[in-house]
């Protein structure tokens, strides 16, 4: 008779409200000891709020948690770590950045006396955790100088230090390029060599179906399909993650319209110079979508926020709609109907002590108030418009903006600029940490805006995304345009070659 897999973590009837709002209802499920399970759904179905309670950072309202045998009842972040083994690696990370890496790995649980540990012992210690899970790193360095995949992976080590038993991970690659996500990847498989229990969370399917071993869906707040990862196809996961069947979805080539021949750009850039990149030349039309590519060295970013006048530069000329844009800054640009959706959303998009509606509204808030004072209600009923428009989920449009669920959050940053009638849109990063469907949704609504004549330009460490949505695509090497290609003969492999200088090489 065969024996059933030991189980690490049993989810049972588990339930969480915010006052009216359901955030979890009646959720079942158990995760095997020794595996990687997947914990898939759209952003607002209900997996952050399951992560934190999992985490202890919050109680659930009903149901229960038993975790290697033994039932929670103290849902506290030290207690589901020390009682329990249960970690998280946050998106967000918090290290202490002028500390060392060793410091950082073992803050609160240093060898020695507690006013004067042993630093060499604290190194020993260190030396040999990094060593048994295969990480070539020098314990001794700050953590200010290391890069975002390194940090993370110090993150783990931390856990690990701390005899975690169960490592949660939060869409750790959401901003790491292919080469990093590998490095976690390879310590993800010596971690699962010695036993850890994973959670993964992450919408991007190859990785679920590289690394999983079960993948488990939330849909609404509710537990929807559970498979082994050789049981499922990556549509039928989508599928029961958005509750239909998406499709394939077009590709601007294939729907590319005809763009006026030799209309002129709205936007025309000409020796642009400033941080981390040179010389920049490039036209966007209207109607056109063109991408911007590049390693996160390569001052594609950088450029971005010189366009819009949220960074200064040293040289170079812009004109938009065929003036002269020389002296730029937010505000004007806002004037000049130039938009710029960033990349980072909590810290450089999102009015966190606002409302969704006060988050959609807040570029038309003059254009609304009379004699000095907001017409509330105008405001409240076009910030509701766009919301529907672009199908931003939120109970009410006056709960704070951070309520919503990233993709959420990325929707009503878009629906901001849009107000404002664009007549040239910059985005960074549109999709980074969206579900599939609400990925699908801001591709419709930047077609959308092409169509109506809007000039898009947007960069994107996502090569599938940029051959996707654009018409063209800019890559950048060294903080200068290195090659333009076209987006519907373009490949993966020869955007990276150009972007990582094979092609100068060869």
């Amino acid at each position: 008779m065969s024996t059933l897999p030991p189980l690490a973590v049993r989810i049972e009837h588990l339930s969480r409200k915010f006052g009216p709002v359901v955030a979890l209802q009646d959720v079942s499920f158990d995760i095997t000891e020794g595996e990687v399970t997947a914990l898939l759904g759209e952003n607002g179905a209900g997996k952050s709020t399951l992560l934190k309670i999992l985490a202890g950072l919050q109680p659930p309202s009903g149901g229960s948690i038993t975790v290697f045998g033994e039932t929670v009842t103290t849902f506290e972040p030290a207690d589901m770590l020390t009682a329990h083994g249960i970690a998280i690696v946050p998106q967000e990370l918090s290290l202490l950045p002028d500390r060392s890496v060793a410091e950082n790995i073992l803050a609160g649980i240093e060898p020695g006396n507690r006013l004067f540990p042993s630093r060499r012992r604290m190194l020993a210690r260190a030396t040999a955790l990094l060593a048994e899970l295969d990480l070539r790193l020098d314990p001794t360095i700050p953590v200010r100088s290391l890069d975002l995949a390194t940090q993370q992976l110090v993150v783990v080590a931390r856990s690990i230090a701390r005899e975690c038993r169960v490592l949660i991970l939060d869409e750790p690659t959401a901003m790491l390029t292919p080469a990093e996500s590998d490095r976690l990847f390879a310590l993800m498989q010596t971690l699962k060599a010695q036993g850890t229990t994973m959670v993964y969370v992450s919408h991007r399917m190859p990785e679920v179906f590289r690394l999983a071993d079960r993948i488990e869906v939330l849909r609404d707040g509710r537990h929807v399909a559970s498979w082994r990862r050789d049981e499922v196809t990556p549509d039928q996961a989508v599928a029961a993650m958005v509750g239909r069947e998406l499709g394939q979805f077009a590709s601007r080539a294939q729907q590319r319209p005809a763009l006026a021949a030799g209309a002129a750009p709205a936007l025309s850039v000409r020796s642009l110079t400033g941080k981390r990149h040179t010389g920049v030349d490039l036209d966007v039309r209207p109607g056109e979508i063109v991408g911007v590519a590049g390693l996160p060295d390569s001052g594609r970013v950088e450029m971005l926020h010189h366009l819009f006048g949220s960074d200064k530069g040293d040289d170079g000329s812009v004109e938009l709609l065929g003036e002269p844009y020389a002296k730029r800054d937010p505000i004007t640009s806002v004037h000049r109907r130039l938009g710029f959706v960033p990349g980072e959303r909590r810290a450089q998009g999102l009015l966190t002590t606002m409302s969704v509606a006060e988050n959609i509204a807040v570029l038309t808030v003059k254009a609304l108030s009379r004699a000095g004072l907001v017409r509330r209600g105008a405001l409240d009923r076009g910030a509701r418009t766009l919301a529907e428009g672009l199908r931003v989920k939120t109970a009410t449009m006056d709960q704070p903006i951070t309520n919503l669920s990233g993709g959420n959050q990325q929707k009503a940053m878009l629906a901001r600029w849009i107000a404002i009638d664009p007549a040239v849109l910059i985005l960074d990063e549109p999709t980074r940490g969206v579900d599939v469907g609400a990925k699908a949704e801001i591709y419709e609504q930047l077609f959308a805006l092409a169509d109506r004549g809007v000039a898009i330009l947007c960069s994107s460490s996502d090569l599938p995304e940029l051959l996707t949505i654009t018409d063209r695509i800019v890559v950048m090497a060294e903080g200068r345009v290195v090659d333009v290609v076209d987006s519907a003969t373009a490949t993966e492999e020869s955007i990276m070659s150009a972007a990582t200088g094979a092609d100068a090489a060869a």
